[in-house]
């Protein structure tokens, strides 16, 4: 299944870790974001291992499903995609 994984990590050699360990798992979409491709049992690896990254109380990190259609109610701008707004 595909995720979008976004961080906000204020420290660089954490944010530069987590970076690194989600290229094994996806692509760089923005900044901050990722897409990746996982089973069940690689997503609960992928968790285990960033909680094992980050420090929870400077760091944030969201993980969610991304389905095959654009999110509903959403406001995409930039080079790839315009101004498409649903």
């Amino acid at each position: 299944m595909r995720y979008l994984v976004a961080y906000d990590i204020p420290d660089d050699k954490r944010r530069r870790k987590v970076f690194k360990f989600l290229l094994g798992y996806g692509f760089n979409v923005e900044f901050s974001i990722f897409e990746i491709y996982v089973d069940n049992q690689a997503l609960k690896e992928v968790v285990s291992a960033l909680k094992d990254i980050i420090n929870p109380k400077e760091d944030s990190i969201y993980i969610f499903p991304y389905f095959k259609q654009p999110f509903r109610n959403g406001v995409y701008r930039g080079k790839n995609y315009g101004d498409i707004f649903l």
